[in-house]
């Protein structure tokens, strides 16, 4: 049976559709994998640096790897307009406070609490993303992400019931709650503010602003911080995040951000409890028990549930 041109057309655009999302999805499972390596070397790191001068030179090295891309590449180089930096102090915004609050949280508390803290992202997400883009979830939808959580959370707590029911709200977990609060609301705000950039120019630009608003709120840390005597090892962690959890992992979910719901995007991140705890047992650590995973099982069944409905 022949097809007119436009049913041809259809198909190919559907087929078009189809691919961009699948890579979307694989955007983000990277980018789960990659920010997993975040709390701990963040942790390692926190009391080298202040948080502010810290999270600047994360920047700075981010910003240094992105000219470097738009130098190199075929990608066109356009210094904003007045209009346009409205947009990226807006992302920039829920960026900084999100990683201040991580820096300055982990002084506070344990990677552990951290990362337990941080699977209230996808729940936050789906207040934001209704409130601001009347996203939604069917019911399946709600209840996949309260399971996957369950999930999550045990993960974190390595199948401890004692951690499990011992955990509690305190001044380093009410620190990144504001952050994570924060970063729920940073793939809504990618979608109504894009504005139409390149991933590129979007994720560059976004990250100069950050830098800005760092060197204003952390003039003082920043300019006294005898960053000579700062250790090598300090400056291979710093350019380690700025690769990859800040350059690399921003482009991701903002290319991720471009194809799917804002709710689909940050469900992702409950995957990071799994990647945290490959990350241990590669490092040399104790297998997980059977408890773990079967949470480990659990959590990635109602990560695919989710992500269809």
């Amino acid at each position: 049976m022949d097809h007119t041109p436009q049913q041809s057309k259809f198909r190919v655009v559907k087929r078009n559709i189809v691919n961009e999302k699948t890579k979307a999805h694989l955007a983000m499972f990277a980018f789960s994998a990659l920010v997993s390596t975040s709390f701990t070397i963040g942790r390692a790191i926190t009391f080298a640096l202040e948080p502010a001068a810290l999270t600047f030179l994360r920047f700075i090295m981010a910003i240094a790897i992105f000219a470097a891309i738009t130098i190199f590449s075929k990608n066109t180089f356009k210094f904003p307009t007045l209009k346009s930096w409205g947009r990226y102090f807006t992302l920039a915004i829920i960026l900084v406070v999100f990683f201040i609050t991580m820096f300055e949280g982990l002084r506070w508390t344990t990677p552990l609490n951290t990362a337990a803290v941080f699977t209230l992202v996808p729940f936050l997400s789906v207040i934001v993303s209704f409130v601001a883009l009347r996203q939604k979830l069917p019911l399946i939808g709600y209840i996949s992400l309260f399971i996957a959580s369950l999930a999550g959370l045990w993960i974190v707590f390595n199948g401890n019931f004692e951690h499990f029911i011992a955990f509690k709200i305190g001044k380093g977990e009410l620190i990144f709650l504001i952050g994570c609060a924060s970063y729920s609301a940073y793939a809504s705000a990618v979608q109504k503010l894009n504005g139409g950039d390149s991933l590129i120019n979007l994720t560059m630009w976004t990250l100069v602003a950050g830098a800005v608003i760092l060197l204003i709120y952390g003039w003082q840390s920043i300019t006294t911080t005898q960053w000579q005597l700062v250790s090598p090892i300090t400056y291979l962690a710093v350019g380690w995040l700025a690769l990859f959890t800040t350059a690399i992992s921003f482009y991701l979910i903002q290319y991720a951000s471009l194809r799917l719901p804002s709710i689909n995007v940050m469900a992702y991140t409950l995957l990071i409890p799994a990647f945290v705890l490959l990350q241990k047992v590669a490092n040399g650590g104790a297998w997980p028990n059977g408890s773990v995973l079967a949470a480990l099982a659990v959590l990635v069944s109602a990560m695919l549930v989710l992500q269809r409905a």
